[in-house]
């Protein structure tokens, strides 16, 4: 036992004597510390998380933008269920329109290109068929995209095809929808474009993309 850990006590017995008896002195454990520092961090984080979700709640600042009934009834498949083919940014091939006409070839790849004006169809077949009734206007080369076949129809809407590895027909010829224009080498590239009273027009509101691949 250390000598600060004890206490002497000199004591007189009725005999005259002086006897030395020591006892232990207990000492109390020191409190803890505390970090006031550390406290007044927590306090002061907490309180801001709290200014913050408060600030989310009042003014909906990151919330999910709520959908109304009309929207939610516009991309479901009537059980309640989402339409994955109604999501913005999913593109999607539907069956085909009587009021659009059939790809000029079955294709295993469809690209818009020119600035909306053009269809690139990655031929899957061979055969180049015409869109729609109408008349030859002309048959030639275009310097960019190779040989070239015009049809126009009696609405005065044009449909031009390019990409021909061998045409069919001839100026003035009347065809029918779905007649051979002519051919396209398997796996090249077949392009279309679509004027109606002489102004180019965006091709996929005209033909019908779903039958890609078939």
């Amino acid at each position: 036992m250390k000598l600060d850990e004890m206490k002497v006590q000199y004591d007189k017995s009725r005999d005259g004597f002086t006897r030395e008896s020591s006892f232990e002195v207990k000492k109390e454990k020191p409190l803890p510390k505390i970090n006031i520092n550390g406290i007044a961090v927590k306090v002061g984080l907490c309180a801001g998380v709290l200014a913050l979700a408060f600030i989310v709640r009042a003014f909906g600042v990151g919330a999910p933008k709520q959908q109304s009934v009309a929207e939610v009834n516009a991309h479901s498949d009537g059980t309640g269920e989402q339409n994955e083919d109604s999501v913005p940014g999913k593109l999607k091939y539907v069956e085909a329109s009587a009021s659009k006409w059939a790809a000029p070839v079955r294709s295993t790849d469809i690209e818009l290109m020119r600035e909306g004006q053009m269809l690139r169809f990655t031929a899957g077949a061979t055969d180049v068929l015409s869109c729609m009734d109408g008349r030859v206007l002309s048959v030639g080369t275009d310097e960019t995209f190779g040989e070239c076949v015009r049809v126009q129809s009696e609405t005065d809407c044009e449909a031009f095809y390019y990409g021909f590895e061998r045409i069919a027909v001839k100026e003035g010829d009347t065809v029918k929808a779905g007649d051979t224009l002519g051919t396209v080498a398997l796996g090249r590239s077949l392009y279309m474009k679509v004027y109606q009273s002489g102004a180019p027009q965006d091709p996929t509101a005209y033909v019908d993309l779903s039958l890609k691949g078939e």
